[in-house]
Parts: C-alpha cells; sequence; structure tokens
C-alpha cells in the first residue's frame, strides 16, 4: 500500500472553505480513482490539516498527479504556504478495527513526524516498543508508518481524543525510555485532530496490514 500525506497550511479564517472545498470537490472527485484505497481529511488546528491518500501502488497515485496538482492549485486561494507532501511505501502498520466500504465512525487523528537518524531503529521502536501500547490500548482504530527518505511518518486513529490521551502518555514514556534524541535529528512534531472527512473503496478488515 502507498500513501501520500498532504499538510496544508491555511489562511486565517479559512479553515471552513477549506473543509467545504475537500468535502465538495476533493472527494467527490477523487472517488472511483483507480486504485485509491481510501481518503483521509482530519483538522489539526484553526490553521492546520491533514489528507491522507492510500492507493494501490505508487503507479497509481503516480498516474493522476496531474489532477492532484490541479486540485492542489486551486486550493492555493486558501492556503497561506505550499503543503508540505510525504508520501511512500507503507512500512508499518494494523487495523485494529473493521471498516467497511461505505462506513464512517467518529474518529481522531495523531500523526508524528521527525527525522530519523536511522529508519531502521525506528522501525524496530514502533514494532518492540510501541505496538505492545498499541496492543492494550482501547479505542485504537488503526495504526501505520512510512519512510519518505528519512523523514518517519506514524499515524493512529481513534475512537476518540479520550481513547488517544489515554495511549499517548505511555507512547511518550516509552519514547522517553529509548531517548528520543537517540533516535531523529531534532524534535519528532505531533498533529492531532478529529477527522471530518473518510471514503474508501474496500472493506479494512480487523487483523489487515498495509505493508
Amino acid at each position: 500500500m502507498y500513501f501520500r500525506i498532504t499538510i496544508p497550511a491555511f489562511q486565517e479564517d479559512k479553515k471552513d472553505e477549506a473543509v467545504s472545498f475537500v468535502k465538495e470537490k476533493v472527494m467527490p472527485e477523487f472517488s472511483g480513482t483507480p486504485g485509491l484505497l481510501s481518503l483521509t481529511a482530519a483538522i489539526t488546528g484553526d490553521t492546520s490539516g491533514i489528507n491522507m491518500a492510500a492507493w494501490d501502488s505508487k503507479e497509481a497515485s503516480e498516474a493522476v498527479a496531474e489532477q492532484i496538482q490541479a486540485t492542489l492549485a486551486e486550493a492555493s486561494s486558501f492556503m497561506s504556504a505550499p503543503p508540505v507532501i510525504y508520501e511512500g511505501e507503507a512500512v508499518y502498520g494494523k487495523m485494529y478495527q473493521t471498516i467497511a466500504v461505505g462506513e464512517t465512525k467518529p474518529s481522531y487523528l495523531r500523526l508524528v513526524v521527525g527525522v530519523a537518524k536511522e529508519t531502521e531503529a525506528v522501525l524496530n521502536f514502533l514494532k518492540e516498543k510501541v505496538e505492545p501500547i498499541y496492543e492494550e490500548s482501547n479505542g485504537l482504530q488503526l495504526t501505520g508508518a512510512i519512510f519518505d527518505g528519512n523523514s518517519a511518518i506514524s499515524w493512529n486513529f481513534w475512537d476518540s481524543q479520550e481513547d488517544m490521551d489515554a495511549a499517548v502518555e505511555k507512547l511518550q514514556a516509552a519514547l522517553d525510555s529509548e531517548s528520543e534524541t537517540e533516535l531523529f535529528d531534532g524534535s519528532t512534531v505531533a498533529y492531532m485532530g478529529p477527522v471530518y472527512a473518510f471514503t474508501s473503496s474496500i472493506d479494512f478488515n480487523e487483523g489487515d496490514s498495509p505493508n
């Protein structure tokens, strides 16, 4: 599975316009695109958001590159800067709940970005230290991660902010025990907020992995 993650920066007071653009234009126009498995959009602040597209392959994403660029150009009217974009093959992840085609449920996103000193060390940290916390957490819907060069991007979706908050304390403790400076150049950045739009073309079944 191949992911493209877009982190836009909205102009002040343009958040509602951005949300409407995604709901009314992006979701309908890309729905049914060959190879597109899901589209997810979340608001992570007054001037920030996360848009995530899951594809069955890099080639499927590249096939609509012109359409993606045209959409970004149209969205620039309410952006304060060009969006940050990460993309890559899934290296980690698991579905903890089944989400069927056409199903929508409340969801709260936490996405963390860091510059890895060694990507293999970060991947091992996810598998050995973070995954056990995921396994015992309540309200977890799914997890995933990609590397874009040395950038490590990991995410988790929850039934509620409260479920996420309960796990974050343990996740941060795990990171502190490993020493963030041993894994990353500089500090990691976390984006958190509610999902406001989601569509999928396949069933995502409990136990499935994107990699």
